[in-house]
């Protein structure tokens, strides 16, 4: 066991108190496994080295796999993309901890997209329309919106009449501008005006039918029970800006410039979407997000 001082109002008269050493740091490894698993220990190394915990890598098949073993306390941190993270949060298994931050933002939105000559102007308008998605378990691509548009009554029966799977944001944008699909679903960012920013239809002048977020870029998330001055000292390590071998630990792995510590109120959106977004048990891994 270590010996950290305490953290509080009346710290410079209380004790230090024990918390573990060792902390296990989880992620699932579906996107290039070996070379994942090469970048996560380059994590943990750095990490180690800016706590001075003993951390260790674990590397899972896949989410559900990762989410067992947290419920199991085998990992004490956990890499997750926001639906399952979610989800995680709220049957109580986890805490957010760090945001990675991307471009600047450590959230994005969603926003279902068609030309801007076409048809379709709002929601009410989609009926038996062609559209574009990234895949099945995308949060911006195809989860989210879907599960927006639910909850504003839409029947997607009705409103798709064909769903295409294109696997790649680029390639739903070019579809919609090709004329292929006739709406997609694609991630968004937006300035103070509501102007956009950056998305995933590049430059290209759209008309956007809706939107949903903020979604948070993806989170390292602790375990229920992790001593919460560990997760302090943890948290303090990823958002310190100073510390160079862990941010580009993070920029190699997690295509991360950096980290910043979750806001609650930015989550409490999504979790009102949670009880209508099906996530299919296979949900893969996101390097680098959005998905």
């Amino acid at each position: 066991m270590r010996r950290f001082p305490s953290v509080g109002a009346d710290e410079t008269n209380a004790d230090p108190f024990e918390v573990p050493t060792h902390l296990n740091v989880g992620i699932a490894l579906t996107t290039d496994p070996q070379v994942t698993r090469g970048l996560l220990e380059q994590l943990c190394l750095a990490l180690a080295d800016a706590t001075g915990i003993e951390v260790t890598p674990s590397g899972v098949v896949s989410y559900s796999k990762l989410l067992e073993q947290l419920e199991q306390g085998k990992v004490d941190l956990v890499w997750l993309p926001p639906v399952p993270a979610l989800r995680a949060m709220g049957q109580g298994h986890v805490t957010p901890i760090a945001l990675p931050v991307r471009n600047g933002d450590s959230s994005y939105y969603t926003a279902l997209f068609t030309r801007r000559q076409s048809r379709w102007r709002r929601v009410s308008d989609l009926e038996r329309v062609r559209a574009a998605w990234v895949d099945p378990q995308s949060a911006a691509g195809y989860l989210i919106i879907r599960a927006y548009l639910a909850k504003e009554g839409v029947d997607l029966d009705v409103a798709f009449c064909e769903n295409l799977f294109l696997g790649t944001h680029d390639a739903v944008a070019k579809a919609v501008l090709q004329g292929k699909a006739d709406v997609g679903a694609t991630f968004a960012n937006f300035d103070d005006r509501r102007r956009v920013r950056r998305a995933g239809w590049g430059t290209e002048d759209v008309r956007v039918i809706a939107k949903a977020g903020p979604i948070p870029n993806d989170m390292f998330a602790a375990r229920r029970g992790l001593s919460d001055l560990l997760v302090r000292v943890v948290q303090s390590a990823l958002i310190d800006v100073q510390n160079a071998q862990l941010r580009e630990a993070a920029r190699t792995l997690l295509a991360a410039e950096g980290f910043t510590v979750p806001d609650p109120a930015h989550l409490e959106p999504l979790r009102e979407l949670l009880s209508l977004v099906e996530v299919p048990q296979s949900a893969h891994s996101m390097f680098p997000p959005p998905a």
